[in-house]
């Protein structure tokens, strides 16, 4: 159990290798991105309801029973004729509809809160993959001291067996110290654990099924300026993605109630025909059409009004929904940026104890071997030195997640 965790499938140098794979795999990344093409797409069908629209129509007719034939003034008359072949062409236009002219600004709007929206995106990604991948760096470091935590416990099991073959130790110190060496072995397992989960969760976060792991050539500094750089940080909340997108929303919201109203306009559609028929019946072979056509609505069964008070209910959600955006972004940037101190000094004070614990532990070895001291401060002192030692490492963690929470939380995310 002294041998290291095998390396992961897949290891990542570098920030750039990290924004490739999500760009290329991530199905959040993908799936935002195809909603602002989805966007862009809907506001060609917006344009649809206010241009013209021209169509052709061809039909050909065969007769399969005999046509009854008689004569009107002296003209011989066919009907219905054997073939009939009809071409003709249909252009119609609403030249007065406002809800249709209406919906090409909003439209618009909602293309803005796609792409916000996958701004918003990409900064909770990042957040995800930062925190993922120092995630796998810390428990790579636990499963490290895991180990060095069960060396040290069988050298101690060594120290008490030595000790009871020169008549100095009893067979209670030797079972201590077997207690303590089944122990560490217990934490490899559950650090073993930990380290395979934090690499699937990596590659999960990646949109890749291989564990993924930070390589051990990863220069931490290196990359924490490359987030930065692709990740800028913003201090204005109202810029913030979320806070833009939610407020996006209301005015979405408010253009969906004037909309609703504008249920109420009369429409004018203005349509042309051309058709020619190769068997006219009482009629030119030529035919040209031109007709307008006043539509107003008097009475839908109560639809309209039913969707003005829906819209409007809508709008005061959005507007609670942007509240409740702009209080979580003011209070998690003043968490995020006092985590930073917090956890600090959180570190100082366990860097501390883990040095204190080491004096003792030492002490503790060296007064046992020469007789002083029992075999329960042996392992005590040993169980307190590993605990500070992953102490310190998980805190070292939360320190650097801190500092990337502090760049990223209003962070506009450009990849």
């Amino acid at each position: 159990m002294l041998t290291p965790p095998a390396a992961a499938p897949q290891q990542i140098a570098s920030w750039d290798e990290v924004l490739d794979l999500i760009r290329a795999h991530s199905p959040d990344y993908i799936s935002s991105y195809e909603s602002t093409l989805r966007a862009e797409a809907q506001t060609k069908v917006a344009w649809s309801a206010v241009l013209p629209a021209l169509s052709a129509q061809g039909s050909y007719t065969h007769q399969l029973l005999a046509p009854l034939h008689f004569s009107v003034g002296g003209v011989a008359i066919t009907t219905p004729p054997p073939d009939v072949a009809t071409l003709g062409g249909a252009l119609s236009w609403s030249v007065l509809n406002p809800r249709g002219l209406y919906a090409l600004g909003t439209a618009d709007r909602n293309t803005k809160l796609a792409r916000l929206s996958f701004e918003d995106k990409r900064r909770q990604i990042a957040v995800t993959v930062v925190g993922a991948i120092l995630a796998t760096l810390v428990a790579a470091r636990v499963a490290e001291l895991n180990r060095v935590g069960l060396r040290a416990a069988l050298e101690r099991l060594t120290l008490t067996q030595t000790r009871q073959q020169y008549g100095q130790g009893t067979a209670l110190d030797v079972d201590r110290a077997q207690q303590d060496v089944e122990a560490s072995r217990a934490a490899i397992i559950a650090g073993d654990e930990s380290l395979l989960q934090s690499r699937e969760s990596l590659g999960e976060a990646l949109g890749s099924a291989v564990p993924t792991a930070a390589s051990p050539r990863l220069d931490m500094e290196q990359f924490e300026a490359a987030v930065a750089h692709t990740c800028r940080l913003n201090e204005e909340i109202e810029r913030r993605s979320d806070v833009a997108a939610a407020r996006a929303r209301v005015d979405l919201a408010g253009r969906a109630v004037t909309d609703a109203e504008l249920m109420f306009a009369p429409t004018v559609t203005v349509s042309s025909q051309l058709n020619y028929s190769t068997q006219p019946v009482l009629a030119p072979a030529t035919t040209w059409s031109l007709g307008g056509l006043l539509n107003v609505p008097l009475y839908d069964g109560g639809a309209r009004y039913g969707q003005l008070r829906d819209s409007r209910a809508a709008l005061e959600q959005a507007r609670q929904a942007l509240t409740v955006s702009r209080l979580d972004a003011m209070v998690g940037s003043a968490q995020a940026r006092r985590a930073i101190a917090v956890l600090s000094q959180s570190r100082d004070v366990t860097l501390a104890q883990r040095d204190l614990a080491a004096r003792i532990d030492r002490r503790t070895r060296d007064g046992y071997a020469q007789g002083l001291g029992t075999s329960l401060d042996l392992v005590t002192s040993a169980q307190a030195l590993r605990q500070s030692e992953i102490n310190l490492a998980l805190l070292e963690f939360q320190v650097s997640q801190a500092r990337a929470n502090a760049v990223l939380v209003n962070a506009e995310c450009a990849y």
